[in-house]
């Protein structure tokens, strides 16, 4: 049984299938309809749009209340649909830096960077079936240079199509329908599922998760219970949350009804539109630049990737989208709790704060922000004017500024800054780390049969985007719930009316 129909739910599911598990249940909250990733069913711009501005979603809904608004309020939320966030992400494709790898159990990341069942490391594994060099940061010559910075080409996971400019990045569900016109494909047998039903609690019975309790939210609601051996929570790091939160104190009534460790990624940048004047002091032509996304890793101390978008929206103008991508620690300032009620779901509450070594980082990033703003004026003949940066916990211009009509209604080409609340970039995680509240077989060590995969898992954050390392750990919690059952089919989950 795996809760939860989003990328690592569904990685964790065909890759059970391709070891033989020929009896494996998704459920998803959300409709099994419109499967296409947003950038292969839209054009850019409102593909753009309903990533950052997701009000006219109708997949878009947020389960929980925020104690700590606009942080994980506003745009914060899940898309409930199967394939989830797999069907919005923009492919980056990084591990997880050793400085943060640290802190993981060493078997865990021996299996992710050196090696795995005697071959090639996950990373390595991943990487090479989304065709991507998870090791560009250091392995490849850099394509641009700003600031002492050299950057590479960002790796990601898409793939182009048509002649429009459209592409789609990754999904398991390319696995299971066609990627551009969403035809049923001949995908892995073994996996049904049960899409329009909420998972409300897991089911314990002598210590040992037994299954879910769900409502199904089609035209006859009910309630039913669902029997199953192993399962596993998949239903982003939030919902996962409040689970684990339900079946812990199930176990153990005396358990505070909180997760500790919740993060998101520290993100800020600003934006830039420079046209061709004819400068005689601008040291570089705007022909110089090739549009595209770039990255390079900072130094330790800013715990941050610096991402530099460039775009060519008209022939004599560059559009630059810089911004840094950052750790939070995990801590016991941000964590998700949970009012117990005699009924399932629980009500869920979130709150988050910055540690003062997240401030720090704050700080940092925009020292850098203005250097290589500064690095661009230069560059382009501009004037170097310091930026101005709205307070984190507050800001006025978020990551939604990107968006055209918000872009095409300033009047002056900028720097604009702007700057990500907490819990909007979708990488939230860190509340159910392996080697604590999991083991480092990704089970629960209070409640044999429950596990979890996602960045929920994840010890520590560190800068980079959660993809690649969720698709990794996915792949690996497969092989444990495979040889766990001998890699055989077994009898089909019973169903049982509640």
């Amino acid at each position: 049984m795996i809760v939860g129909g989003g990328l690592a739910g569904l990685e964790v599911a065909r890759h059970l299938a391709a070891r033989g598990v020929d009896d494996v249940l998704v459920t998803e909250a959300g409709p099994a309809q419109d499967l296409l990733h947003i950038n292969a069913a839209h054009d850019p711009d409102q593909a753009l749009r309903t990533f950052l501005d997701p009000a006219d979603d109708p997949h878009f809904q947020r389960c929980w209340t925020s104690a700590s608004a606009p942080h994980y309020a506003a745009n914060a939320g899940l898309r409930k649909r199967l394939g989830g966030r797999s069907l919005y992400w923009y492919g980056a494709s990084l591990p997880v830096e050793d400085w943060a790898l640290g802190d993981w159990p060493e078997s865990i990341v021996t299996d992710l960077r050196d090696s795995w069942q005697g071959g090639a490391p996950l990373y390595a594994q991943v990487a090479a079936d989304l065709g991507v060099d998870p090791n560009r940061l250091e392995s490849q010559q850099p394509v641009l240079k700003v600031a002492g910075f050299r950057l590479v080409r960002t790796p990601q996971a898409e793939t182009r199509f048509g002649d429009d400019g459209r592409w789609y990045a990754y999904s398991p569900l390319d696995h299971w329908r066609d990627p551009v016109t969403g035809a049923a494909l001949d995908g892995p047998r073994g996996i049904r599922f049960l899409c329009g039903t909420e998972v409300l609690s897991v089911e314990t019975e002598g210590g040992r998760a037994r299954g879910v309790q769900v409502r199904e939210t089609g035209p006859n609601v009910r309630t039913r219970r669902i029997a199953a051996d192993a399962v596993v929570l998949a239903a982003g790091t939030i919902e996962s949350s409040r689970l684990a939160i339900q079946a812990l104190r199930a176990i153990d009534p005396g358990r505070p009804p909180r997760l500790d460790g919740l993060t998101d990624h520290i993100v800020q940048g600003f934006f830039l539109r420079v046209r061709d004047s004819g400068d005689a002091m601008a040291r570089r032509d705007l022909s110089d630049v090739v549009p595209g996304s770039y990255v390079t890793a900072c130094e330790d101390s800013v715990r941050s990737n610096l991402f530099i978008t460039v775009e060519r929206p008209e022939p004599d103008v560059l559009q630059f989208d810089v911004r840094l991508t950052g750790e939070q620690l995990p801590g016991t300032d941000s964590h998700v709790t949970c009012e117990p009620a005699g009924e399932y779901p629980w009500r869920t509450t979130v709150t988050a704060d910055l540690a003062p070594a997240d401030r720090a980082v704050i700080g940092r990033q925009r020292q850098v922000l203005e250097e290589v703003w500064s690095e661009l004026a230069a560059e382009f003949g501009l004037t170097a004017t310091p930026l101005v940066f709205d307070d984190f916990d507050h800001p006025v211009r978020t990551n939604a500024f990107v968006l055209p009509e918000s872009i095409g209604a300033e009047t002056s080409e900028g720097p604009f800054t702007w700057s990500s609340p907490l819990g909007t970039e979708d990488h939230e995680g860190c509340t159910l780390p392996l080697g604590d509240v999991l083991d480092d077989r990704h089970a629960f060590a209070a409640i044999p049969g429950l596990y979890a995969v996602g960045p929920a898992t994840f010890p520590r954050m560190g800068a980079a985007n959660p993809s690649l390392t969720t698709l990794a750990l996915a792949r690996r919690l497969a092989q444990v719930l495979a040889a766990a059952q001998g890699r055989l089919a077994h009898p089909a989950a019973s169903e049982v009316e509640a």
